[in-house]
């Protein structure tokens, strides 16, 4: 882009010389990077190396530093400004890359946060490459294969672009016909046109993987606060400005393509995304946004000048244009953006970070699952000092050799380094490869005389997790015990450890294996001898929790593993008392204003917490303390209400139904009501899509007919593929369908319980209606008390 500037400006076109600007332009790319951004400081590395340390790092720089120096001097006294122009240019790209030198002096300093701790050169490349997020082929490499059903890793073809060999990207493969259809219909137009028409025709919602909204139509989600609208308003000026410029002065029109380009189009290329991304990436492409953006300022100026054109220089009827064009576009945007874009009011992460944190005994382990469970409550320990006995353990960074050394070898605040046992050589030995796993029953035993010791006097306790004798800190003037007597304890902690699944060998029997993070959970259970609390974030997956459910204590945002096996199912036992006392330390700021902006993600979130006081409720509800249930109930929603923007109903329906069960029938009734009509709304908008599929597989089915008596062999398959595909996407839509229709039933039992049977039977009738009777008898919605009561039961909520 620069280039091409600079070129249009001292040169006439001519191929030749628009050649030798682009090859030249390139090299003066990959003189940055990669050359000085990666390559260079492996040099440092190898000569330090290779010179058995005689000239270092240091040294080498102060030699890179020195030659150029004295080039810049020897090219201005000899007046070859060129060459001049070029070395001052190198040294000012020098002096702003030697900010990196940051990374170094941090991490030498061992700081808590240290993430791949690149205090060595070899490191620091690493770093810079990125090198622990794998690589991904870009123009060669090995694709999939319809031919296998999967990767073919012993072919190499060019442009790959369904590469990854995760199940559920192979299975999402199978829709295309091709890398090219794939990069043409997911890449290009999924994860980047539908982008570009977010920022400039409109958005549906923030709804992963939403479509996009001129406002011509109706709202697909009106209540959502990312529904914005601006009627093609920005893209006609954009598209407008791109042609008057092309036509006023084609040569900046062309660089401005140009950055559009390798800021769009190439980076969709580079990045080269596979299905199921954790989040949209919108953010990738702002480079190509801010290029449009720039024809839509030069699309009004276009529009003024050709109306002045018509109207002989009428300066007030441009400045009404330029007056409309900035209502239609800069403000109308303004005001469609803002609600959602505003977070003036939001403090969910910091309070989620201070909530979990506090969810948890002094001197606590907690293991997360990942950025977005982990760098909010390193924020809240780093910056505002909030729990700093405790250490965080990234589930998804304890893959890596660095952060395990870090855990086994350094102090972080007031936490002691973590019982690791591995050495060094175990450490490379287990992140270098996944460890096969044969399922099989673990035991490690419970010290009751040791913990009872250790409990009771510091010096104990201290030397039982390592920490040396002088060391006076108050987090460690005592042992953390269970809150529950230790002769209560069991004597050995026994469980099931089956890994998770790779695929079946050839004689179909199970391939399991742990990962690295699963070796180290386990490790650092058997080598805590029970000492120091060990918690489980509860956002952390079922299949990262080493089947420890039996033997979890549900603690407000997260479980602890107690040894003492409660066998209460996958969410573990519920101690009212512990639960209740976190609870009420907990910060909800600004959390029940329903004009305040929450994603998706946070709405989701949300959920998780009132799954928790329902939970709770539970417990009450099961030691026939109604009044203590209904309280935590009502506590729960007037923290966290109900929000028309939420689109999941089945904590919203439960909600109401544990209203129902402690004999609060207000509340149930309200919370029930809220959910019925978003039900049916869903049911209604499901049954159109079901029918409107049904009828593109009969002419389908007609199109595989006609191409069968054709002898099109190739059409008829591609059909069929289709076809395949669609009856796939009526089975999700009907099972979608399916879960409403339960939520209605449980929404139908609340009516009936709470006395108002005419209601209860008339959800069945409105539901009959509005499917047309299509669904048949066979369905969990019932005409009495006893029968709805019965598919309550059938559904375990008796």
């Amino acid at each position: 882009f620069v280039a091409i500037i600079v070129y249009f400006k001292k040169r006439v076109f001519t191929l030749i010389t628009f050649g030798i600007m682009g090859a030249i332009s390139v090299v003066a790319f990959f003189a940055v990077y990669p050359f000085t951004i990666q390559i260079l400081p492996g040099l440092a590395d190898s000569i330090g190396t290779s010179s058995y340390g005689i000239i270092g790092p240091l040294t080498f720089i102060l030699l890179i530093g020195a030659a150029i120096a004295g080039g810049i001097y020897y090219t201005h006294k000899n007046d070859y400004r060129i060459a001049n122009l070029i070395l001052i240019c190198y040294a000012m790209i020098l002096i702003g890359y030697s900010s990196y030198g940051v990374i170094f002096i941090r991490s030498v300093a061992n700081p808590p946060i240290d993430e791949n701790d690149p205090e060595t050169v070899e490191a620091f490349v690493k770093y810079l490459k990125r090198e622990q997020y794998g690589s991904t082929p870009i123009l060669k490499g090995n694709t999939y294969d319809p031919q296998i059903g999967n990767v073919n890793r012993d072919v190499e073809t060019l442009f790959p672009r369904r590469y990854s060999p995760d199940p559920r990207h192979v299975n999402f493969y199978k829709q295309y016909n091709s890398d090219l259809d794939f990069f043409i219909s997911y890449q290009v137009n999924h994860m980047y046109i539908r982008y570009f028409n977010w920022n400039f025709i409109g958005r549906e919602a923030d709804i992963q993987d939403t479509g996009w909204q001129s406002g011509f139509s109706d709202e697909k989600y009106p209540d959502n606060f990312a529904s914005n609208k601006f009627f093609y308003i920005p893209f006609l000026l954009g598209l407008f400005g791109f042609i008057f410029h092309f036509n006023t002065d084609w040569r900046r029109a062309l660089a401005v393509l140009v950055l559009f380009i390798v800021t769009g189009l190439a980076i969709i290329i580079f990045l080269n995304q596979t299905p199921f991304q954790p989040r949209e990436r919108d953010y990738a492409y702002v480079g190509s946004f801010f290029a449009f953006s720039i024809w839509i300022g030069l699309g009004v100026t276009g529009l003024v000048e050709l109306i002045k054109s018509y109207i002989n220089e009428n300066v007030p009827v441009a400045s009404a244009v330029l007056a409309l064009t900035l209502i239609g576009s800069p403000i109308l945007m303004g005001a469609q953006n803002w609600d959602d874009h505003d977070r003036s009011k939001r403090y969910v992460a910091p309070d989620y970070a201070y909530n979990l944190l506090n969810s948890l005994a002094p001197n606590a382990i907690v293991f997360t699952n990942g950025d977005n469970d982990t760098f909010p409550l390193w924020y809240a320990q780093e910056v505002e000092g909030v729990r700093t006995d405790v250490r965080v353990v990234c589930l998804s960074l304890l893959n890596t050799d660095w952060y395990i050394k870090q855990l086994r070898d350094q102090w972080s605040h007031e936490s002691a380094p973590l019982p690791i046992s591995l050495n060094d050589d175990e450490v490379i030995e287990v992140t270098s490869a996944l460890t096969r796993w044969t399922p099989q029953k673990i035991s490690i035993p419970v010290d009751k005389e040791m913990l009872r010791s250790a409990f009771n006097e510091d010096r104990e306790y201290k030397e039982a997790i390592g920490v040396k004798p002088d060391t006076s800190l108050q987090i460690l003037q005592t042992g953390t015990d269970y809150e529950m007597p230790v002769d209560s304890l069991d004597d050995v902690v026994e469980w099931d450890l089956r890994g998770r699944t790779f695929g079946r060998d050839r004689n179909g029997n199970d391939i399991n294996y742990l990962q690295t993070q699963d070796a180290l959970i386990l490790d650092i259970l058997q080598t805590n001898n029970w000492l120091r609390p060990v918690y489980f974030a509860n956002t952390v997956s079922s299949s990262s929790q080493l089947n420890l459910q039996d033997y979890f204590r549900f603690e407000g945002k997260a479980y602890r593993v107690v040894p003492k096996k409660f066998g209460e199912g996958p969410f573990g036992h519920v101690d009212t008392e512990i639960a209740a006392k976190r609870f009420r330390n907990f910060k909800f700021r600004n959390w029940a204003d329903n004009d305040s902006y929450l994603d998706e993600n946070i709405r989701r979130m949300r959920g998780n917490y009132r799954y928790g006081f329902t939970q709770l409720a539970d417990k009450f509800i099961a030691q026939n303390e109604p009044d203590s249930a209904g309280y935590w109930l009502k506590f729960g929603e007037s923290v966290i209400p109900f929000r028309t923007d939420e689109t999941e109903f089945n904590t919203r329906v439960l909600y109401a139904y544990r209203y129902s069960n402690v004999g609060l029938i207000d509340d149930a009734n309200r919370v029930a009501e809220s959910a019925e009509e978003k039900l049916f709304e869903s049911i209604q908008k499901g049954f159109d899509r079901y029918t409107d599929i049904q009828e593109a597989l009969i002419s389908m089915n007609e199109e595989v007919n006609e191409a069968r008596r054709n002898a099109d062999v190739s059409k008829r398959n591609r059909l069929i593929q289709q076809m395949q595909d669609l009856s796939e996407t009526r089975q999700s839509v009907l099972s979608s369908v399916g879960d409403n229709l339960n939520l209605l039933s449980i929404i139908q039992n609340i009516y009936f319980s709470n006395g108002d049977t005419e209601r209860a039977q008339g959800v069945k009738i409105e539901f009959q209606t509005l499917t047309n009777g299509e669904f048949g008898e066979q369905i969990p919605l019932h005409d009495s008390l006893d029968a709805s009561n019965s598919q309550m039961r059938a559904f375990g909520l008796d």
